[in-house]
């Protein structure tokens, strides 16, 4: 246990990241859903210990946050590749894969492919105390991002001047967009200059799962 990792024994919940942009903008987010979250399930209120895990290996802690008995969100990237191009990176509507280790080990399924993810109930998303958490479209129809900052776009294009119309059109700008983007910059104009947006539906629903979970230690916290 590092000194960035010991505050899980004392954290109510957890939540997994990947890196710098949901590092940034959690906390807003949370503020977010917070707002309309009732009484006694708001994050802002219970001691959230937050792991970036410094890309899509959240699966390594598994075990350790099923020994901690922790209510804990993984939000990871999709991560969509093309199998038949040598696992090129690609947008999702043209990918075969996913490179993600954590989302394969969690499926236990190396090789499904983006269209089977994007199925997937919430029920198939949560495993015990877990639950997982990437990128899906933001209604029906809508095209899917790869990853956090494409999803972003999509959720919010009229903001982020997505011009295009049709799907296709949508995913590609998006892709274009996102692809473009500084992270750390991208996080920080949406943390602090520009914040009325929506949350991205697949954290929304995740943030939502973990606000409405007790942990043990809120249910006895006299133990």
């Amino acid at each position: 246990m590092t000194l960035t990792r010991c505050d899980l024994l004392f954290a109510d919940k957890a939540i997994l990241i990947e890196g710098t942009s949901e590092r940034l903008l959690l906390p807003k987010m949370i503020q977010k859903i917070d707002a309309n979250q009732p009484e006694g399930q708001k994050l802002s209120s219970q001691f959230i210990s937050i792991m970036e895990v410094g890309g899509a290996y959240a699966h390594i802690f598994f075990d350790l946050l099923d020994f901690l008995e922790l209510p804990s969100l993984i939000i990871t990237d999709l991560d969509a590749v093309d199998h038949n191009n040598n696992g090129k990176q690609c947008k999702v509507s043209e990918g075969t894969r996913t490179s993600n280790a954590c989302i394969k080990c969690w499926f236990d399924d190396p090789q499904i492919c983006p269209n089977d993810l994007i199925a997937k109930s919430e029920s198939d998303k949560i495993q015990g105390n877990r639950h997982i958490a990437y990128q899906i479209p933001e209604s029906s129809g809508d095209p899917c991002g790869r990853s956090f900052e494409a999803a972003f776009i999509l959720a919010n294009s009229v903001m982020c001047e997505l011009g295009e119309t049709t799907a296709i059109e949508k995913e590609q700008g998006a892709w274009d967009k996102a692809k473009s983007v500084k992270k750390s910059e991208f996080a920080l104009k949406y943390a602090i200059q520009e914040t009325e947006w929506e949350v991205p539906r697949y954290i929304a629903e995740g943030l939502r799962w973990l606000a409405a979970n007790p942990s043990l230690r809120q249910e006895n916290p006299d133990e």
